[in-house]
């Protein structure tokens, strides 16, 4: 088998076994390993053109499995532009698919991406391995054993899918990463044709809007594919709950960074875990079965400051102190158990951009430009990222949430409890939706006007 072109730390949970008895490098022609179904994937998809007959790593435990998250969403929410007025990203859907190339990666390119993502390559394809198999267990006791009048059980799901160049070689050991740690094969793409570039970019984002329940549209606009394109490798994020008790909606005020006071629909109620600090007070909003939660967070001066705060704690390039701003808030909210009555706004929104800006300020310069090495994908040609995209969604009302998130990279050739605290977030604030287990960030933002809907 073909040596990796960047050290490699063993993990015994990504162990290889040959697909082939000659060559690693893999053209989609390959007899016995295609599939013939159309473009497309998911539940009741057509199988991929192209995967490694690997099995999937098992999961680590889900204890701390999101401290692999935390660094990294703390530093891309700071880099985000904070001109919009609300904003919702999902920095682990980002990461998880810039680990898919990312395991493909060396040399200084891989030093950079692992510095910004936070974590060697091998442990962010295990980390994102764990989070996809414990998000798939969401709400599973409740859908075995329902009862009549519950809320209907929560749902999570990560999915992941690559698009390929017809003809165009991969390696063997690129191809068993995607199926061990991520769970995707190929799919075979003509990008040169025009007509055909199109269909596929259709079908790519049609894929992307089952994968998150109708809420993510059009990820991948007209003109971001090319000639050049050569790989698509896309995350979908997707998770739905209900409180565990429904919140009461009532007419209310809510104040803006400039002063300017708005009518607003606000929700009420009990809330569960109090946290604490010099940037924050916060709560979270528990759901039934208790497996996904909504930390809500008031900043104790503005929300950029504690946007700034969170990233300082993370550190630069994936140093930091893991007891510490977002990753502690999250801890101490789930380790607090005190009463809290919450007022909130009702909010409906979206956000969309691209990453390559904010990934390069944060040190990932190498793959976007000539100069980057993801030799361990091809030795066919040269290779570089050509655009992150991401978009996302989050509604909450008085019945629950539901939030969803999808990122492209494409890569071309070159009884009344004693409630003590109060929060009213009635001006500016954050969010976190968050997994309990694992502690990991799914989805976050600010909102700034919750008037403003999609």
């Amino acid at each position: 088998m073909e040596q990796r072109p960047a050290p490699r730390s063993p993990h015994p949970l990504l162990a290889r076994r040959p697909l082939l008895a000659s060559g690693a490098l893999l053209p989609l022609a390959a007899a016995g390993l295609a599939g013939c179904g159309a473009l497309g994937g998911g539940e009741g998809g057509a199988a991929p053109d192209l995967r490694a007959e690997v099995p999937r790593a098992e999961p680590d435990p889900p204890e701390g499995a999101g401290q692999i998250v935390a660094p990294f969403t703390a530093r891309l929410l700071a880099a985000i532009d904070r001109e919009p007025v609300n904003a919702v990203c999902s920095p682990l859907s980002a990461q998880i698919a810039l680990a898919m190339i990312g395991l493909g990666a060396a040399g200084a390119t891989r030093t950079q991406m692992e510095e910004v993502l936070g974590a060697p390559m091998e442990d962010l394809a295990q980390g994102a391995n764990t989070l996809d198999q414990v998000l798939a267990g969401v709400g599973e006791q409740e859908r075995e054993d329902p009862q009549d009048g519950d809320p209907e059980a929560a749902r999570a799901s990560l999915a992941n899918a690559t698009w390929i160049q017809e003809g165009f070689e991969v390696s063997e050991s690129f191809l068993e990463d995607l199926a061990t740690s991520f769970g995707s094969g190929l799919y075979e793409a003509d990008f040169a044709d025009e007509g055909e570039r199109e269909q596929a970019r259709t079908e790519i984002n049609d894929w992307v809007l089952e994968q998150t329940n109708d809420l993510i549209e059009e990820l991948i606009p007209q003109g971001v594919l090319s000639p050049d394109t050569r790989l698509v490798l896309v995350n979908a994020l997707h998770l739905k709950a209900a409180w565990q008790s429904t919140l009461t909606l009532s007419g209310g005020r809510f104040t803006t960074a400039d002063g300017e006071e708005l009518s607003a629909e606000m929700l009420t109620g009990t809330s569960q875990g109090w946290y604490e600090d010099d940037l924050v007070r916060a709560t979270s909003l528990s759901t039934y079965g208790g497996e996904l939660a909504l930390a809500l967070i008031q900043p104790v001066q503005d929300v950029p400051t504690v946007i700034d705060g969170w990233a300082g704690a993370a550190g630069a390039r994936g140093g930091g102190d893991p007891e510490a701003g977002i990753a502690a808030l999250l801890s101490g909210l789930q380790e607090d158990s005190e009463g809290t009555q919450l007022t909130v706004p009702a909010f409906d929104i979206d956000w969309e951009q691209e990453l390559e800006d904010p990934l390069q300020q944060l040190g990932m310069v190498d793959a976007f430009t000539g100069s980057a090495d993801f030799s361990g994908v091809t030795a066919e040609a040269s290779l570089m990222i050509t655009n992150v995209l991401q978009k996302a969604v989050i509604t909450i009302d008085e019945e629950g949430m539901e939030a969803a998130a999808a990122t492209a990279v494409v890569v071309g050739e070159t009884s009344a409890p004693v409630i003590p605290n109060e929060l009213i977030l009635d001006a500016p604030f954050l969010f976190v939706a968050y997994e309990t287990a694992t502690l990991a960030p799914l989805v976050l933002g600010w909102i700034g006007d919750p008037t403003q809907t999609r």
